[in-house]
């Protein structure tokens, strides 16, 4: 067995480490014999948690928490690898570089949904049907729940949106912006990471596919949303995003099939001009 704790003495940094470097009351403990990267990791977990270590909090060293744990670099890198993933750390790289606390907490959810899409069990349909399960019922939550504060930031979103438009832009990430607030306005926060993980992933997908007219029809929804909430109709504001969602949804499919058989069509016409094929060949492509 591992003596129960490395040291009573605090941690103490370098010079260059300590502008940077929290100034914890005790060090970690050495570890036993469970599993030396687990019990790493559950320690720095209950640190967070226990608000111990703050967001942008800055850890030891890996050198120095090796010795702290009493176990070597690569167990401590392992554990430090396992709460990037979860969300819990990141580590940034150079001069004021270091291992810091963070709340990425929908990290392993949105990596889980990338596999999925990647690996061709899930769809764009699937995420549009997670959109429309989250949505509608954080408007109406945000309908009963929402500050007038949190409706003057969806109307300065709206507007902002409405004046790129009209000079030419894009405002996709705009409109994406405003079903996050509507989400978070539910106060749920479960809820706000799930939904805001599949907005992200939703626009990941879609950004090949630009469209004024879709750009135009949301709009118009979004008006009809926010006033529904300024009414505090949560009825009323469920169905309007709901059929938003749809709208959408709809209409991005039908503009990826065109494409696709525009790609298609253009395929056929170039090889039939570099290998002799039929140009009516293309043409039976998009029947």
């Amino acid at each position: 067995m591992m003596k129960d704790k490395f040291a009573s003495t605090m941690y103490t940094p370098t010079r260059t480490e300590s502008e940077q470097a929290v100034n914890h009351e005790t060090p970690f403990r050495s570890l036993g014999r469970r599993n030396a990267y687990e019990e790493v990791v559950d320690q720095i977990r209950e640190r967070i948690f226990a608000q111990h270590l703050r967001l942008f909090d800055r850890l030891p060293t890996e050198r120095d928490l090796a010795v702290q744990f009493g176990v070597s670099r690569v167990v401590v890198r392992e554990a430090i690898r396992a709460l990037e993933l979860n969300g819990l750390l990141t580590v940034k790289k150079g001069a004021k570089g270091g291992i810091f606390v963070a709340q990425d907490y929908d990290r392993p959810i949105s990596d889980s949904i990338v596999n999925l899409l990647a690996g061709g069990e899930a769809s764009l349909e699937n995420l549009f049907e997670v959109r429309a399960l989250i949505e509608p019922f954080a408007a109406s939550q945000a309908a009963v729940l929402g500050s007038d504060e949190d409706f003057d930031r969806l109307a300065a979103v709206l507007a902002e949106a409405e004046l790129e438009h009209a000079k030419g832009g894009s405002i996709r990430s705009l409109n994406i912006e405003f079903h996050r607030l509507v989400i978070r306005m539910s106060r749920n926060p479960i809820l706000s990471v799930v939904g805001e993980t599949v907005l992200i992933l939703l626009v990941e997908r879609i950004k090949h596919i630009p469209s004024r007219e879709t750009s135009e029809a949301v709009l118009g929804m979004h008006k009809k949303i926010l006033a529904a909430l300024r009414q505090r109709q949560p009825e009323k504001a469920r169905v309007i995003i709901a059929k938003d969602i749809s709208a959408v949804g709809e209409r991005l499919a039908r503009m990826s099939e065109q494409k696709s058989v525009t790609q298609k069509k253009n395929t056929f016409l170039y090889l039939s001009s570099t290998k002799g094929m039929p140009r009516n060949a293309a043409d039976a492509v998009g029947e």
